[in-house]
């Protein structure tokens, strides 16, 4: 009987661990996904793909000028 707490005693503390951790390993499995098809985009149509990534750095870059302007503006009014 006692072994049989102990198995459910960890059981339930890896299920915890998993909940807790969940989250970073999906984010991890999906970077690795990511990098793993970048690659063969790279591969298969390099053209395209660097076009892709060209598109979402510019994107990420005006962002974030827009974001530091409203911060200056915001900080002016002060």
């Amino acid at each position: 009987m006692e072994v049989l707490l102990l198995w459910a005693d960890n059981l339930d503390d890896a299920v915890g661990a998993l909940r807790h951790l969940g989250p970073k390993l999906v984010g991890l499995l999906a970077a690795m996904l990511l990098f793993a098809l970048t690659g063969f985009a790279l591969i298969l149509a390099p053209h395209a793909t660097l076009a892709g990534i060209g598109l979402v750095l510019s994107a990420s870059l005006v962002e974030a000028v827009r974001r530091r302007r409203l911060q200056c503006s915001a900080q002016r009014e002060d």
